[in-house]
């Protein structure tokens, strides 16, 4: 992190293929900073864990496990519920709206990403297909503006799962 400060990153992802999940964490591994990665397999569980109702988008008691979040990164296609559903149940939480969340896709239109940004995503990226695809999208502007890094290689990195 810039000027020296060392701060634990607290990450959620709701993604329902576990090779992305995988290039995700390796991804984030590459800050100078710990990153604490929170796995989803859909958006239901992902909004379950953050105590908000899936069926009616309503304040619910969070997963106590879950620590305050950093950045949460949705899937745009996912079972059961969309992403950019889950983009607006979690934007229309008090508790998350200063949270920035960023959508990702494998087919990321210019519509998608305006109806993201929209809706009030700090960003839309390209799920990347490989490891080095990813690192050039986490040192994207995006990235460096909500983590305020300074990319240097990561002292260590842990996966959680809280289910």
């Amino acid at each position: 992190m810039k000027g020296g400060e060392q701060k634990s990153l607290n990450v959620l992802i709701a993604d329902d293929d576990p090779s992305d999940v995988f290039i995700v964490s390796r991804g984030l591994s590459e800050f100078s900073h710990k990153c604490n990665l929170f796995d989803a397999k859909d958006g239901e569980q992902l909004l379950m864990m953050l105590g908000i109702d899936p069926s009616t988008g309503r304040p619910s008691t969070p997963n106590p496990k879950l620590p305050k979040l950093d950045l949460i990164l949705i899937d745009l296609f996912m079972p059961k519920i969309y992403g950019l559903q889950v983009l607006k149940m979690i934007k229309r939480d008090r508790r998350y709206q200063q949270t920035p969340c960023v959508i990702m896709s494998t087919n990321l239109s210019d519509y998608d990403r305006s109806q993201a940004e929209g809706m009030g995503a700090a960003g839309a990226i390209q799920k990347p297909a490989t490891l080095s695809d990813f690192r050039a999208a986490i040192r994207s502007v995006e990235f460096s503006l909500i983590f305020n890094l300074d990319p240097e290689p990561i002292q260590s990195s842990q996966n959680h799962r809280l289910s």
